[in-house]
């Protein structure tokens, strides 16, 4: 990519860390940081801090750190480059396209790449059908009420019966290695000779699925023919840009939508999704025959905050899917579901009833504790007092993972109403799974700050003295004469640990070639990603991140908080690492009785040190 310094910088000061993160995740302020549950890691108190006064995130738990570039990289899987072109579209840049052409020395980059070619192969091999091939496709899709338009909104393409159909087009196309095409799932090396591959996808009628951006990062393939002896629907393996926990079908298309109407309907499979979309039924999302996950849920978070969960007829799906309840009452949401008659699911359903007919069922959604009743009906287990018994423990059970009070509270009281019960055995009740919840769990804050100890046990150049942490706080927030100070007294040796010596050296350029030191543009330019963790953590230093308890009335009423990073504290910084050597010189050269002389010398150089 050929985009100046200038250009990346002006889009990142466009985009607000805390505003575009938020656009993820709900994040909550507090003090000078704002927080939120990390979504890097499974994370149950919130770890993630972010400044928006210098624009960067580090999570003190799993350690994810950087600007708002790189949380969009790592959040959706994508590379710099999208990530700038995401970020200026955002924030209505300009860009111009001979800037930002597809970087293929980039991994991220070839795979996105190599999807969309294959999609498109694929797009055309269904257009350009020809004879009884086509005949017979078309007679499926038709089958299916699937018309031309929904075929081109999707993407649906179709996969030839033969062998290495795909694998050809490539070699023709003659960009991308055969290695790479493996990585991105679309091809077999052989168990016989590991130099030979074949199709993964052969005779079979293809779906793309697309993340939030609309990049390509994998295909689900539905079976067509009698002879193909692999299960009815086949997928994409995960790869670096396709994990099924993190993708929901459907949302590339539906999240306008969802947006408006402020409710998401949740479904199974890719056939669901296009013949719900085909009745203008658009806010809908599938989890592709995948059980739901927490990383879905809160994808979906993002959008809405109100799923409507529409569960196949089958009794054994409806079973499965109850850890997908659990997750979504957990993560807060409000949570409805509709369930079709007997044999139906939403794909059948709307093309044998039409649109009216499914939103009657739509219109008349239950509550978990209706559902979960009329399942235990649908099950016979609702005649006897234990049956009953373990019916309300099981609601119960659900209502205890959902976190506000409140809410929690009307469920109480409207179980306690529907089945005639006392209103304060419910509570006792629900006090109880709460607590097994929490014994379960082992909640630990993720809020303690590491502590900065030498240990033992790590490589020489690996532990970080707390004066290098001081000093690469000191370059991130110091005044122009504490860092002019470092500059003509810092010595590069001073420092043991490698990452904060490139760091050190990285920031001492950008001060003597430009005067100032910009975090946003070290985290862009800063290669090694240890280094780049250290200067987000230097940047959300400790006093910051516990501004709230940790503030004294006379530091609220002076306005003076924290360290001072002026130039007493640049002083106090050189004499620490210059009394570090002297104490490191003597240490080695005691045990020599012929050194004695250069011992006495050096211990005065120490003991005058603390004195100045």
């Amino acid at each position: 990519m050929n985009l100046p310094n200038e250009k990346i910088e002006e889009i990142a000061q466009a985009n607000d860390i805390v505003d575009v993160i938020s656009g993820y995740i709900e994040v909550k302020k507090k003090g000078k940081s704002f927080l939120s549950l990390c979504p890097f890691h499974p994370d149950k108190h919130p770890s993630l801090h972010i400044s928006q006064q210098k624009q960067v995130y580090h999570c003190f738990s799993c350690k994810a750190s950087g600007n708002v570039y790189t949380f969009i990289q790592n959040y959706e899987k994508i590379t710099f480059v999208e990530a700038v072109e995401k970020l200026a579209a955002r924030a209505g840049i300009e860009l111009k396209k001979n800037l930002l052409r597809p970087d293929h020395a980039n991994e991220l980059t070839r795979l996105f790449e190599i999807n969309k070619s294959a999609a498109k192969y694929f797009h055309k091999n269904l257009t350009d059908l020809t004879g009884s091939e086509r005949e017979f496709v078309y007679n499926y899709l038709d089958k299916r009420k699937i018309e031309k338009q929904l075929i081109t909104k999707f993407g649906i393409g179709y996969a030839p019966k033969n062998w290495d159909g795909l694998l050809s087009f490539f070699r023709e196309e003659d960009i991308f290695n055969n290695d790479d095409i493996e990585k991105a799932g679309l091809i077999i090396r052989s168990d016989k000779d590991e130099n030979k591959f074949y199709d993964r996808f052969r005779g079979r009628l293809i779906f793309p699925i697309f993340n939030e951006s609309d990049k390509v990062v994998g295909f689900g393939a539905r079976k067509l023919y009698e002879d193909d002896l692999g299960g009815k629907y086949i997928n994409s393996p995960e790869s670096k840009i396709y994990s099924k926990s993190r993708i929901l079908y459907g949302l590339n298309f539906a999240k306008e939508k969802i947006r408006y109407y402020d409710y998401v309907i949740l479904v199974e499979g890719y056939m669901d999704i296009v013949s719900l979309s085909k009745s203008g039924i658009e806010n809908t999302v599938a989890s592709s025959g995948t059980a739901l996950t927490e990383e879905q849920v809160k994808l979906i978070s993002r959008y809405t905050k109100n799923i409507c969960v529409l569960f196949d007829s089958d009794l054994a799906g409806i079973k499965a899917a109850k850890r997908g309840i659990e997750i979504i009452l957990e993560a807060g949401l409000d949570l409805n579901v509709v369930s079709l008659p007997d044999g139906e699911d939403p794909d059948s359903f709307i093309n044998k009833n039409g649109k009216e007919e499914f939103e009657k069922y739509l219109n008349n959604k239950k509550t978990v504790i209706d559902f979960i009743s009329e399942l235990y009906i649908k099950e016979g287990k609702f005649e006897t007092v234990n049956d009953k018994s373990g019916f309300i423990k099981e609601i119960i059970g659900y209502i205890g993972k959902i976190p506000d009070k409140i809410v929690r509270a009307f469920y109480i009281k409207d179980i306690a109403r529907k089945y005639s019960l006392y209103e304060s055995d419910m509570r006792d009740e629900l006090e109880k799974v709460i607590k097994e919840n929490k014994i379960k769990s082992f909640p630990k804050s993720s809020l303690i700050l590491p502590q900065r100890k030498n240990s033992s046990k790590k490589e020489k150049g690996e532990e970080i003295y707390q004066e290098e942490m001081d000093l690469l706080e000191l370059f991130i927030n110091g005044n122009e004469e504490a860092i002019a100070y470092l500059e003509n007294n810092l010595e590069i040796d001073f420092i043991k640990n490698k990452e904060v010596s490139v760091i050190t050296e990285y920031f001492l350029d950008e001060y003597i070639n430009h005067g100032k030191i910009e975090l946003s543009k070290a985290l862009n330019d800063i290669q090694s990603e240890e280094a780049r963790v250290l200067v987000s953590k230097a940047a959300m230093n400790q006093h910051e991140v516990s501004q709230p308890e940790n503030t004294s009335r006379e530091m609220l009423l002076t306005g003076v908080t924290g360290k001072k990073y002026n130039l007493k504290f640049a002083k106090d910084i050189i004499k620490k690492f210059k009394l570090k050597e002297l104490e490191t010189q003597r240490s080695d050269m005691r045990g020599d009785p012929s050194l004695m002389n250069e011992i006495f010398e050096i211990t005065k150089q120490i003991n005058e040190l603390k004195k100045s």
